[in-house]
């Protein structure tokens, strides 16, 4: 009786040690797990806050596009045959005009934008934005307009070669109100499009870029 207790009580210290081992293993376990779960949440919270200083930032620029779109109204039509750089506008297309600077390289220099104190090393020209005297939701506000012309002057000049959306002329309209198919399309009571590019600068640094086309 003696030997089976003395068995008996030899046993424990090991039956312990192992249930230790298991104990800290679950633990590791489980902090892996909270470990990774922190991880997650923080990068869900980082992404949405992300998104929200965009959609901000995409608010902002339609607000800029909108006082952009007024500035152009209250232009009359022989004003904007020339560009005015101090308003941000440009009474030429630029096609090949790098907006957010990703494009020109030393091998490959394109017109720029100088959107912050300086324009892109490489670019072969620079163009100077609108910046206006109002933030919103503590967005920066800029803005460049283009006419989509091929050169200065008026547009209907053959030699300014603008592009124009079509108009319908000679159709005929019925009792009712409705217009009856046909008619012919013609582009010389119609204003040239007008490029509207707005860039907005907000917290952590979000920037934005918005296009807009338009004519009147």
């Amino acid at each position: 009786m003696m030997a089976r207790e003395l068995r008996g009580i030899a046993a424990h210290p090991w039956q312990r040690g192992v249930s230790l081992l298991f104990a800290l293993l679950a633990l590791v376990v489980l902090s892996l797990a909270s470990l990774g779960l922190v991880r997650s949440v923080d990068t869900g919270l980082l992404v949405q806050g992300n998104l929200g200083f965009k959609q901000d930032g995409i608010a902002a620029a339609a607000a800029g596009a909108e006082d952009a779109l007024k500035w152009l109204e209250l232009q009359t039509s022989n004003s904007l045959e020339i560009s005015m750089p101090a308003y941000g506008y440009f009474a030429s297309s630029h096609e090949a005009l790098d907006l957010t600077g990703n494009k020109t390289s030393s091998t490959n220099p394109l017109p720029g934008v100088k959107w912050s104190d300086s324009c892109e090393p490489s670019a072969s020209e620079c163009l100077t934005p609108f910046t206006s005297d109002k933030t919103v939701n503590d967005n920066k506000v800029q803005w460049i307009i283009t006419r989509l012309c091929a050169n200065e002057g008026s547009p209907t000049a053959a030699a300014t070669n603008c592009l124009r959306p079509p108009k319908v002329i000679d159709y005929e309209v019925s009792e009712r109100g409705e217009i009856n198919p046909g008619g012919r399309l013609t582009l010389e009571s119609t204003s040239p499009y007008f490029r509207v590019v707005v860039r907005t600068t907000g917290p952590r640094n979000t920037v934005t870029y918005t296009e807009t086309l338009v004519h009147f």
